[in-house]
């Protein structure tokens, strides 16, 4: 490595089945390459030969990785999981999910770079880091126990830890299962807290007592004070944006007005952009966004709101899918597609008051969320499974109903409001929109910005009605690049918005980026450069898809219905998408960024250009070279 500045330098290696334990330098994965983060798991999986295992095999590796600006002052706290991912649909694919709070940045303090956990533990185990000093130990007592019981009783036994855990969701591998830090930072999607109950991994339990050795303090304290400036008034809007946005007007009064008790956020951050509430008889915890999952289906009841956010929370189960299995459940019976029996569920009241979202009284929302999330633990209701794979069990009706809600690779459908984000899902391999907003929180309709980029944008202004196709490929590069950026360095998604701190020609995103980076590292790389890394980390992740998953340009694509009518499955395109225009579209994008626009893949002159004449040769060996 060029320095030491940023990265801790070391890797943390554990074999689960071997029990070992080892050290391995961040230098033999090209960190001034591949940054951190999502860049550096990929690049771990690359050279592990990308197994072609299932998700649920000891081979498959569970990577928890940070990078160079993670453990600064700001919202830089964030680290992501990589791995072959169980909710993936139809098959498993290598993706990320990436998760908050204070985790993060003990990695930093304790000198690592990242986590790779391969193997599998006869009996349940946790890991406990304390700097150098890392065991296995035994975590039998824990087993059974929720997630918020698991970090109580670990921090109790290691006192000021942060504390990483999956729940019972987890431990019987729920396809849905998540990992959580503290109450309310989960990697959520892709279903790692599943990979961690199949190597009987409870927990990881963290404390460092080293810091952030930085290249120049001076440059970034002045950086972070202009950022403040310009961008603090903006991002404080996050604080109240709609975490009750499907709610009914006196459940948001009500949280807000009666249990909110603070704003919080991740460690090191002055964002604080969650809420932390607390019902009395039902619990304390953080809430973003999505976690109010339930407010569809509650009526006017904040309890039954919060209680299904902290139960769904401390069973370990992804907030976000439950929104879209809920709603896939809600439309089948609906529909009348199939009942409540096939489900396993107590009779849902909402279906047959006209979509009123009244599951009734509080007997009521105990009984339909003990069954709805006790099976998805225990395996007696089909969502065990995750919807995709339940809609299978259910019949090609009940596929239908799902294709609407869920577009592509297993996940519910999130902000496809414009071509350009249609792009990007059918291109990924997860929904990208836990670091995609770039896309609808700036180019969608801010066109001054977009142009600054060399954009079009203004598809979601007021009063659009068409899809618009014309250089939406250029879009969907640039957002891609960005996105490997943020969660490589790592810099948190609300945090980097395009249109925060944007005074050109001195100051926009790119530049920040740029300047953060060298502050921290001492690495001076241009914002011309820094987008280079970005390119090359998602170009890295679409090689791992062609050599493991035989990624053509034919998997870069929606379902069906998507390309027939205006899908119903909220957020979505005002019209279905033109499929000689999609077609067209995708040609571009792939001459854009330099990949075969035949089959989808990169080429060997464009890996060369990006530094990766390896990942070439990789792919020429498996037949598999755009």
């Amino acid at each position: 490595m060029a320095t030491v500045h940023g990265w801790s330098g070391k890797i943390l290696w554990v074999d689960l089945t071997e029990k070992k334990i080892s050290k391995v330098p961040t230098s033999d994965f090209e960190p001034e390459k591949f940054i951190g983060g999502v860049g550096l798991n990929t690049k771990i999986f690359w050279e592990l030969g990308s197994p072609e295992v299932d998700a649920f095999h000891p081979d498959n590796p569970l990577l928890i990785s940070i990078g160079p600006l993670t453990g600064a002052a700001g919202p830089f706290n964030r680290a992501e999981v990589g791995g072959i991912a169980p909710q993936s649909y139809p098959e498993e694919l290598f993706n990320y999910s990436g998760f908050g709070g204070k985790f993060p940045s003990e990695l930093k303090y304790a000198g690592y770079d990242a986590i790779v956990v391969l193997g599998k533990s006869e009996k349940p185990v946790y890991l406990s880091v304390y700097d150098d000093d890392v065991a296995i130990e035994d975590a039998s007592h824990l087993w059974g126990l929720d997630t918020f019981e698991t970090q109580q009783v670990l921090r109790e036994d290691h006192p000021q830890t942060s504390v990483l855990t999956m729940g019972p969701a987890g431990e019987n591998l729920s396809r849905i299962a998540i990992i959580l830090n503290e109450s309310a930072s989960a990697a959520g999607q892709g279903g790692y807290g599943a990979v961690m109950g199949s190597k009987k991994l409870k927990a990881i339990v963290l404390k460092g007592t080293g810091s952030l050795k930085m290249a120049d303090p001076g440059a970034f304290m002045a950086l972070m004070g202009e950022r403040k400036a310009r961008g603090e008034l903006e991002i404080s809007g996050l604080q109240r944006w709609g975490r009750y946005l499907q709610a009914r007007r006196e459940v948001a009064h009500g949280m807000a007005s009666n249990h909110l008790k603070k704003f919080s956020g991740c460690h090191g951050c002055t964002f604080q952009c969650n809420g932390f509430y607390g019902i009395p008889g039902i619990g304390k915890g953080g809430q973003m966004c999505v976690e109010a999952w339930y407010a569809q289906f509650s009526g006017t009841s904040a309890e039954g709101v919060w209680e299904g956010n902290i139960l769904s929370q401390k069973l370990g189960i992804n907030n976000y899918d439950l929104m879209g299995l809920v709603n896939f459940a809600v439309g089948g019976i609906y529909r009348q597609v199939f009942t409540e029996k096939d489900l396993n569920l107590p009779p849902i009241p909402a279906v047959h008051t006209g979509w009123k979202g009244n599951c009734g009284g509080k007997e009521k929302h105990h009984q339909f969320l003990s069954a709805l999330m006790g099976g998805i633990v225990d395996g007696s209701n089909p969502f065990h499974q995750g919807a995709a794979r339940a809609a299978d069990k259910l019949g090609p009706k009940a596929k239908e109903v799902y294709d609407a809600l869920y577009p592509a690779h297993g996940m519910r459908t999130h902000w496809i409001v414009g071509i350009s984000p249609a792009l990007h899902w059918a291109t990924d391999t997860r929904d990208p929109f836990n670091s995609a907003h770039d896309h609808t929180m700036c180019f969608g309709h801010d066109t001054r910005v977009a142009k600054h980029f060399g954009l079009t944008g203004g598809y979601m202004r007021w009063g659009r009605q068409k899809n618009l196709y014309r250089n939406a490929e250029k879009e969907t590069w640039w957002v891609q690049s960005h996105q490997s950026l943020k969660n490589s360095l790592t810099v948190c998604e609300y945090g980097s918005i395009p249109s925060l701190f944007f005074n050109p020609p001195k100051m926009d995103i790119r530049i920040f980026e740029s300047k953060a980076l060298a502050a921290v590292t001492g690495l001076n790389l241009s914002p011309d450069m820094l987008w280079e890394a970005g390119e090359r980390i998602w170009t890295l992740r679409r090689a791992v898809m062609v050599k493991r998953e035989d990624r053509s340009r034919a998997g870069d694509t929606l379902n069906q219905v998507w390309f027939e009518r205006r899908a119903d499955g909220g957020q979505e395109l005002p019209e279905p998408i033109d499929r000689e225009k999609w077609e067209s579209l995708k040609t571009r994008y792939y001459h854009l960024l330099g990949w075969n626009p035949a089959n989808g893949r990169p080429t060997r002159a464009r890996l060369t250009r990006l530094g990766m004449k390896d990942v070439a040769d990789g792919l020429e060996q498996v037949g598999r070279l755009g």
